[in-house]
């Protein structure tokens, strides 16, 4: 079976990208990234940094980020004495909600099709409880076309990957790379566009289905017709490297005013989220760090794992960072820097004093679905 450090390199090397190239794409440092190949896990101060850097490694190379730190908790089960909790906590608590509401579902059947056969109307009865048992919730024919365009353009590698994005409270961001479909919900209904090609300041996104070539420029919101909606769906561009770009989903009835209204800074995001917050699924859950800088000081910051910024801050700047699972800041001048974390003032320190910090989430112990902010040393 392929090692985690293999199944790295070997990716790498089938794009022939050498560890530069990809450091230069990803800001992921060098240290880092041949400790991911080399599989040389005590370079990293913790079990977060670990998981951080392998889902940024694992999706710039386009593979499941899921199956490697699967197989990584496999490897630490066995070979460190990492806590068991910390490496057997599942990643996608939602889907096992979703399997023992299945299970329930089916030992219900089970009951009723006994029932069904005894009395002579077997077939009739599961056809019934299946007929109540499932929820049509999208419009087949529209979703049925949308796939089928789907389908159509990974056969004419024109689609090298789907993703599913998860709008919450009307608000959703995806990290797309060209070739890539994404396909989201709007009340129950399938909608998709496909990242066609990214240019200066601009990116072009064919629409599904029919695909009609829209262009989204950056930090300028577009509506879009989707033919599976009635909604107002806007999309803006937020941010692109050459290859992939951020781009914001919104749903109305905002009008378009609003919409733009909320694209400046991205200031608003800070009051959707709090320092606690109850989900399902961990990968819903964000971090928002603001900051105001009232003198020079100097700034280091990654963003789960992902290096953003590293040098000297001028006095006067203020600036917003966003996160999923965590993020490492260091400050020369703790007390030159004002911060909200989720819209929460926090201080990290004195005038001078230099605060190396991580930010991240904490599961609750008596609610599994619970999660707070913690500001831990590192």
């Amino acid at each position: 079976m392929e090692s985690i450090g293999e199944k790295f390199r070997s990716l790498r090397e089938a794009r022939n990208l050498t560890v530069r190239m990809v450091c230069d794409d990803t800001n992921i440092s060098p240290l880092y990234l041949n400790a991911l190949e080399n599989e040389d896990f005590d370079q990293f101060p913790s079990e977060t940094y670990i998981t951080g850097f392998i889902r940024s490694y694992a999706e710039y190379l386009k593979t499941d980020p899921e199956e490697i730190i699967q197989a990584y908790k496999g490897y630490k089960i066995g070979e460190s004495v990492t806590p068991l909790e910390e490496l057997t906590r599942p990643t996608s608590p939602g889907l096992q909600i979703n399997a023992a509401a299945f299970t329930k579902s089916l030992r219900y059947g089970v009951v009723i099709l006994f029932v069904g056969l005894i009395v002579g109307g077997g077939a009739l009865v599961i056809r019934n409880f299946m007929a109540s048992q499932l929820v049509v919730s999208r419009d087949s024919s529209i979703d049925d076309i949308i796939e089928k365009d789907i389908e159509e353009s990974k056969k004419q590698s024109e689609v090298e990957q789907v993703r599913n994005l998860k709008l919450t409270g009307n608000k959703g961001f995806v990290l797309a790379y060209t070739s890539e479909a994404v396909k989201f919900l709007v009340d129950s209904k399938e909608c998709a566009f496909i990242l066609d090609s990214i240019q200066q300041n601009e990116a072009i996104v064919e629409i599904l289905p029919g695909k009609e070539k829209v262009t989204l420029l950056l930090d300028r919101s577009v509506p879009i017709e989707f033919a599976n909606t009635s909604r107002e769906v806007y999309l803006t561009l937020r941010g692109h490297t050459d290859n992939r770009a951020k781009i914001m989903v919104t749903l109305g009835g905002q009008t378009e005013n609003d919409v733009a209204g909320d694209e400046v800074g991205d200031k608003d995001e800070s009051l959707a989220v709090t320092t606690q917050v109850r989900a399902t699924d961990r990968s819903n859950l964000k971090i928002v760090f603001e900051a105001i800088f009232l003198s020079k000081t100097y700034l280091e910051i990654y963003l789960d794992g992902n290096m953003k910024t590293r040098g000297i801050i001028q006095a006067g700047t203020s600036e917003t960072w966003e996160a999923n699972e965590y993020i490492q800041i260091k400050v020369g001048n703790a007390g030159g820097m004002k911060a909200k974390i989720n819209g929460e003032s926090h201080e990290f320190g004195l005038a001078g004093q230099v605060a190396n910090k991580v930010i991240t989430w904490k599961k609750d112990p008596n609610d599994p679905n619970l999660y707070n902010i913690i500001v831990n040393d590192w």
